[in-house]
């Protein structure tokens, strides 16, 4: 999951973009809005990002290539899973792959079409996590222009 690092800042039609790997940039906006943005997609490889991805950035990547995002966090050896990292996942116009394992923590992934209400699917990944020993208990969906929605393995909302 690793990248080489760059620097250096280039001038867009719409603002800004500072250069932060080779494949991952900042799109900085003319009213000071950062979006990260990809020369290519991370796929289920994931890259490591340095801070979790607010849902305006998520549905932006979303918006922009059409496909599912997934954030998770891999915890860490620190109290309560602190040192750990994030990363970033795409996939397609309807599901993105994470990796399960009992230190994953699902943060959030976004629905392109806008569903607001976890799927069957969304419902396992969360049983799946729980069963290899994650102590995640909820998840959160955005959906494409509209409100944040937080879910567990028993409870979707439709």
């Amino acid at each position: 999951m690793g990248m080489k690092a760059s620097s250096g800042f280039f001038a867009g039609t719409k603002g800004y973009y500072a250069v932060l790997f080779e494949n991952m940039f900042y799109h900085v906006t003319n009213d000071n809005k950062k979006f990260m943005d990809f020369q290519k997609l991370p796929g289920s490889k994931g890259i490591e990002v340095k801070k979790r991805l607010s849902q305006e950035q998520m549905e932006y990547l979303t918006h922009k290539y059409g496909v599912e995002f997934a954030q998770i966090y891999i915890l860490g050896k620190g109290k309560n899973g602190g040192g750990g990292k994030y990363y970033l996942f795409s996939g397609n116009d309807h599901s993105v792959q994470i990796p399960l394992s009992g230190n994953t923590i699902l943060i959030s992934h976004t629905h392109p079409k806008g569903t607001s209400y976890a799927s069957k699917e969304d419902m396992i990944v969360l049983s799946m996590l729980k069963r290899k020993g994650s102590p995640q208990n909820t998840s959160t969906i955005y959906p494409v222009g509209k409100p944040a929605i937080k879910y567990d393995k028993k409870r979707r909302k439709k």
